[in-house]
């Protein structure tokens, strides 16, 4: 095998590694989410809250998918390099 096959099987292989690794950080991160919205300091289930908790609130809710979406894209990004 030449060095651009090999080559290809290990950008691919850190690709997946990236993908995985966004998958199984999904659940475990959005658990710390939920537990972190519910707690006593955020408490963002009250309605009577100041637009500084509310940010605060927002800004938890969009660490998942963001951080889950980097991931993906990191994978993407190391594919997409090698392939075009």
């Amino acid at each position: 095998m030449n060095k651009n096959g090999s080559s290809f099987f290990l950008v691919l292989m850190l690709a997946v590694i990236f993908f995985v690794l966004g998958l199984a950080l999904s659940t475990p991160l959005n658990q710390v989410v939920q537990e972190s919205r519910t707690s006593a300091l955020m408490n963002c289930t009250n309605t009577s809250i100041d637009s500084y908790q509310k940010g605060a609130c927002i800004i938890t809710d969009l660490y998942s998918p963001y951080f889950v979406g980097i991931l993906f894209g990191i994978a993407g990004a190391i594919l997409g390099a090698k392939i075009l």
